[in-house]
């Protein structure tokens, strides 16, 4: 009992710190008219059902893409060509030729300096826009003059030049870099509610226009800040886990949990192991993440096209979580998580191939480290509930791993039972008890998993 209560102790000082770094440190857009600003970006006018909707549309000139962020271009081009569009305007900074500057922005909303006037060649850029002192539009020079506060999140990226005769020579349409914004304010509520996707589906295509919003990069000494905690987090969870583990293989009777819980106790070092690797890998790479913010955005890019197209287990999934019914929602997860995640692709192939399994369970602990890092502002706080459901389906994963991986132990150590046949026979019947235990611990993880994300989305 000391136990669980000193991992319990540990793994909230984790939670603490994670929170702590969120809501001290993160970006914070306040109660800015911006705030829930996006646009769609695309060629031409949309269709006559965007009449339904409220929008200003603006010029905007595309910027070339930096070098960096072009090496992962052909990785978003492998999803699809509107994955590949989404990731070039998370990295390609942009001007925008905007009408009546002085109408929509007040001097309060700089950081420093003015607002451009009307007739100048003058520019004023967004808060993580590269260039301070002036920007090079076809060999044309405009000074940069002011600088927007982090609360003007849209136009983050961006530059916001003067609709006049100056500015419009620049933005020819039949220029390739040349796209139409499309600016909306919907609060986020809306946003997540399926009738509400649908009718912005008609009234901006995905064959014609692409979603944006800037994501806003957390500072490097909050984010690590963040990762330390939810380090501690899994540390002190796991401990919590295990004991509860030892504790139930003295108090139960079931036959088909006792003999798995056993095993655990059984192989420990090799059970703690498989949680240092798992869940450290999963820290290691969002270390990695955060370097490469290119490498995160393209691979997020591509989750959010399968999610939004309704293909793939994320497709099924994200239908169910956009119903905003808990109950479909933790079935789906669970029957998703446990025959697929679980069953199909770490359990069986380690019956087939001893211990198989267990590279599905590193390559996903390498996937969630990438897709997962809180690099970002909405990312990092979604991962502050989040990380609970981390920690309950990797716990299970690596459950279902630990026992993929007694299956060579138990052929290779002759004190496991007299002949081949008869160790596998034991080894076989392990995993199917201990797919109860597994099917348990994921059961709990959707449950809080449909409650956390839906409530969010509410």
């Amino acid at each position: 009992m000391k136990g669980l209560i000193f991992g319990l102790i540990i793994a909230a000082i984790g939670f603490s710190l994670m929170a702590f770094s969120y809501f001290n440190y993160q970006y914070d857009p306040g109660s800015s008219l911006w705030k829930d600003a996006f646009m769609y970006i695309g060629k031409g006018q949309p269709p006559s059902e965007s009449r339904e909707f409220e929008y200003a549309t603006r010029p905007i000139r595309l910027l070339p893409i930096p070098r960096r962020a072009e090496n992962f271009v052909p990785l978003a081009k492998s999803f699809s060509p509107q994955v590949e569009k989404s990731y070039r305007f998370s990295f390609q900074e942009k001007v925008v030729l905007y009408t009546s500057l002085s109408a929509d922005f007040s001097e309060n909303e700089l950081e420093w300096g003015r607002l451009p006037l009307p007739d100048a060649d003058e520019a004023v850029a967004g808060f993580y826009a590269g260039h301070k002192d002036k920007i090079l539009l076809n060999g044309r020079s405009f000074k940069v003059v002011g600088q927007f506060s982090k609360t003007i999140r849209l136009f983050v990226d961006s530059y916001l030049v003067c609709d006049n005769d100056t500015g419009r020579e620049l933005f020819d349409p039949n220029d390739s870099s040349v796209q139409q914004a499309h600016i909306l304010r919907l609060p986020p509520e809306q946003l997540t509610d399926l009738q509400m996707q649908e009718r912005l589906e008609k009234a901006f295509p995905k064959s014609e226009f692409v979603p944006y919003k800037p994501v806003i990069r957390v500072p490097s000494g909050s984010f690590y800040l963040y990762i330390v905690g939810m380090f501690i987090l899994f540390l002190g969870g796991f401990w919590v886990l295990y004991k509860l583990y030892c504790l139930l293989s003295e108090k139960l009777s079931n036959r088909w949990l006792v003999p798995p819980l056993a095993e655990i106790r059984r192989y420990k070092y090799l059970f703690i192991a498989l949680h240092v690797i798992c869940f450290g890998t999963v820290i290691l790479l969002m270390l990695v993440a955060y370097q490469l913010p290119e490498l995160q955005i393209s691979l997020l890019a591509g989750v959010k096209s399968q999610v939004a197209g309704g293909y793939g287990p994320l497709g099924v999934a994200g239908k169910a979580y956009m119903s905003k019914n808990i109950p479909l929602a933790a079935v789906t997860t669970v029957v998703i998580n446990f025959f697929i995640g679980s069953l199909a692709v770490i359990t069986l192939p380690s019956l087939i191939l001893p211990g198989a399994g267990i590279l599905v369970l590193g390559f996903r602990s390498l996937l969630w480290g990438l897709l997962l890092a809180p690099s970002f502002a909405d990312l990092s706080g979604a991962m502050i509930p989040h990380s609970l459901t981390l920690l309950l389906e990797g716990e299970a994963y690596i459950v279902a791993g630990f026992f993929a991986l007694l299956v060579p132990i138990y052929l290779l150590r002759k004190t496991e039972g007299p002949g081949l046949v008869n160790r596998y026979g034991r080894a076989l019947l392990m995993n199917v008890r201990s797919n109860l235990l597994v099917a348990i611990i994921l059961v709990i993880a959707a449950i809080y998993e449909a409650i956390e994300v839906i409530m969010a989305m509410k």
